[in-house]
């Protein structure tokens, strides 16, 4: 794991600690089920891969880097998914903006230091196979300055 990747998984604790208050508004602990529900789709992730595939950062990483990205995104965009939205997309994403559209207040007063819009772009990819976003990266600035000529 380099400098960058390091980094970026200090940012996404430090944000996934914050939404610790999420843990203490009902019975349900809302934080750690929106853990548990992405690190359940991390382990299916990883294993359709097989064996032979390496990841950079451990699967709980993962998990927190959802968490902390599906809750900004949300905090950005409150109404982006629809019920129908659940047969498409991960039941973490739908559940974070529920929380999001029920705990506004609380959540932003938690993450009220942190950059919203730094989390919402958290790279999954950056994280877990860092050559290959540097490819990507290199391969979308050159898209964008063809675009641009």
């Amino acid at each position: 794991m380099n400098k960058t990747q390091k980094a970026t998984i200090k940012i996404i604790n430090r944000a996934y600690t914050k939404l610790s208050i999420l843990n203490n508004i009902k019975w349900t602990a809302y934080r750690d089920e929106l853990f548990n529900l992405n690190l359940r789709d991390e382990k299916r992730h990883r294993q359709s891969f097989g064996s032979g595939r390496k990841f950079d950062s451990p699967m709980a990483d993962c998990a927190r880097l959802f968490v902390v990205r599906n809750i900004a995104e949300s905090l950005i965009a409150p109404n982006l998914y629809q019920v129908s939205d659940l047969l498409q997309v991960r039941e973490s994403a739908i559940k974070s903006q529920a929380l999001v559209n029920t705990y506004y207040d609380r959540i932003m007063d938690a993450l009220k230091d942190e950059d919203i819009h730094e989390l919402a772009n958290l790279d999954y990819i950056q994280l877990i196979d860092y050559p290959e976003y540097e490819r990507q990266q290199v391969m979308k600035a050159e898209y964008l300055a063809r675009k641009a000529a």
